[in-house]
């Protein structure tokens, strides 16, 4: 079963480094994959499995940096700057809080980036 997990994770990580060397921006394979990580992340917080949802919440803070430099490369995009940005926080706050067993915590994190996320997509989503 770990292993399994492991190489899930490694996949989602080579698949979104393939996604932005193959296409140099996000699009929606990107993004599927950050919302796989989201909610394999949130599952591992409802199951107090620490060490998955510190893992993911690293591999958001990564992805949601890509989502800051597209938007502001993309220019007049300020919302989604700003809504990158709160989703690396709140993907930085996941990963302390569990750190620090407050799996409470964790999950108000990670219902606030779930609203984050949707908040971004109900302005840039086509």
């Amino acid at each position: 079963m770990k292993i399994a997990r492991l190489s899930r994770l490694l996949l989602t990580s080579l698949l979104a480094g393939s996604v932005f060397a193959a296409h140099g921006a996000v699009d929606d394979d990107f993004m599927r994959v950050v919302e796989d990580t989201f909610k394999e992340a949130d599952a591992a917080i409802g199951v107090k499995d620490a060490k998955t949802a510190r893992t993911d919440a690293k591999e958001l803070e990564k992805m949601f940096q890509e989502v800051v430099e597209h938007y502001a490369r993309k220019g007049d995009a300020e919302e989604g700057v700003k809504l990158s940005r709160k989703s690396i926080e709140l993907s930085a706050a996941i990963g302390s809080r569990v750190a620090a067993n407050d799996f409470d915590g964790a999950a108000m994190a990670s219902a606030e980036l779930g609203r984050t996320c949707k908040s971004c997509h109900n302005v840039y989503k086509e």
